[in-house]
């Protein structure tokens, strides 16, 4: 079973109203996608996350914790939920504005910069503790990061609309 925290305080604090905060905005924007694809995007989120930050953080380059203690805790799985809407978020406005061409580029840039700003805050309250990391090399790892995420939220949302399309015809 997984430990609880040594303490409960601010780092704990900011994981919870941020979920509160972030899942109450998903549930208060206009429905944009179908269910389906809503929850496929955010379990893509929360999987590729997990699977980045075992390799960063874990035993593979151990560069950071999460939260308080090194060892893996109750609030660690509950931080890899903080990550889902940001993705949500970033493919909701990129569909509702219609971004095309080289505003892709700049809306990715402005992206990261968003996720910067997120994650020089949750360093504010040591959702993050550094040991071999700098904020400065996580903008590539969220270009990255970024462009994947769109690239598969544009693969799901052309299969599930040619699967509708072909529904429709039958």
């Amino acid at each position: 079973m997984l430990p609880s925290p040594d303490q409960f305080d601010r780092n704990e604090w900011f994981i919870i109203i941020s979920l509160i905060v972030m899942y109450t905005l998903i549930f208060l924007l206009p429905k944009r996608f179908p269910h389906t694809v809503t929850l496929i995007m955010l379990l893509f989120s929360m999987t590729y996350v997990q699977v980045l930050d075992h390799i960063l953080a874990g035993l593979s380059f151990n560069l950071y914790d999460i939260n308080d203690v090194e060892t893996y805790e109750w609030f660690d799985l509950i931080t890899w939920f903080l990550y889902p809407p940001f993705g949500y978020f970033f493919v909701y406005f990129f569909d509702k504005w219609s971004v095309r061409r080289t505003g892709v580029f700049w809306y990715i840039f402005l992206w990261v910069l968003i996720a910067i700003g997120e994650e020089a805050l949750s360093l504010k309250f040591n959702i993050f503790t550094y040991i071999g990391w700098k904020l400065s090399y996580s903008i590539p790892v969220y270009f990255i990061t970024l462009s994947i995420y769109l690239l598969f939220f544009l693969y799901i949302k052309g299969t599930f609309e040619k699967y509708k399309n072909q529904q429709a015809q039958e």
